[in-house]
């Protein structure tokens, strides 16, 4: 499944279900050469694109008038997250074949992954049987409510994607306004020590992204066990962000205080795992 979402070009529709809210988006990936690029389009309002190329990403939302601008070397799909190293999943899921079903017009193979431990959510995958896209994701809370899909409605891997439909239609429009960058930085270049992480979760990113028209900076860690994924921000302190516990759609969210700083921890895993995770962020030479 990884190795045919990252080397097939193919081109559909996906519905993307998540905070009881159902977005329906056009993807396209290509690969040339051995080189991906990648274009996924809201079909609804606000609009909103994501391009991939070349290893950087560009992200335009109608509503902010804003674009941001990721730089660096990004392998990872806009639309799903699977993990490059396999062979670590059965360490922290338990993998159980649940049969076969239909997706798309095509046979999928069910499959699911089920945590070993409470830091983290259970998914199951339904699997193309002939191309192994993964057509259908979904995330189960744990209650076993489901918390997000996403799902393709159409699928083509035959017809070639035309040139113009993997161009970005964000350079043609007045509306932008305001643009960040994102720069992905050296991960030894942290100035943060984490020393609270469950098991299996590692440090796959770090930026630093600068917003306008302040300029002011925060700075991104992203941690992931290949599908479940925790973002940390810190920023310096300015008051708008309230210490505390709390949900925001589907991801669990908590932040804290530290000296001058302000750490929040988000992503779609149990309350516990992000709350370990804040209470555990300090800066490299304090105790």
């Amino acid at each position: 499944m990884r190795q045919a979402a990252s080397s097939l070009s193919y081109q559909g529709v996906v519905a993307y279900i998540k905070d009881q809210q159902v977005d329906s988006f056009k993807l396209y990936h290509q690969v040339i050469d051995g080189k991906e690029r990648e274009r996924l389009v809201a079909m609804n309002s606000p609009f909103r694109e994501v391009l991939r190329a070349e290893g950087n990403v560009a992200r335009y939302t109608a509503d902010t008038h804003q674009v941001v601008v990721e730089t660096g070397q990004s392998n990872q799909s806009v639309l799903i997250n699977l993990p490059e190293d396999t062979s670590l999943i059965d360490r922290y899921y338990r993998i159980n074949l649940r049969g076969q079903e239909y997706v798309a017009g095509g046979l999928t193979q069910v499959v699911a992954l089920e945590p070993r431990d409470a830091f983290r959510y259970s998914r199951l995958l339904w699997i193309d049987t002939s191309t192994h896209l993964p057509l259908k994701l979904e995330v189960l809370n744990e209650d076993g409510i489901s918390v997000e899909q996403m799902v393709f409605t159409t699928i083509n891997t035959k017809d070639p994607i035309a040139p113009q439909d993997l161009q970005p239609s964000v350079q043609a429009t007045s509306a932008i306004t305001q643009i960040s960058h994102r720069e992905t930085l050296p991960v030894d270049g942290l100035k943060w020590t984490f020393k609270s992480v469950p098991e299996g979760f590692q440090i796959v990113s770090y930026s630093l992204l600068k917003r306008p028209p302040l300029n002011s900076s925060v700075e991104h860690v992203l941690m992931s066990d290949g599908f479940s994924s925790v973002s940390v921000y810190i920023e310096k302190r300015d008051g708008r962000i309230k210490p505390g516990a709390r949900k925001i759609g589907a991801a669990s969210v908590d932040s804290v205080q530290l000296g001058d700083f302000e750490v929040t921890v988000m992503g779609e895993v149990p309350q516990k795992t992000v709350e370990l995770i804040a209470n555990g962020v300090r800066k490299k030479g304090d105790n």
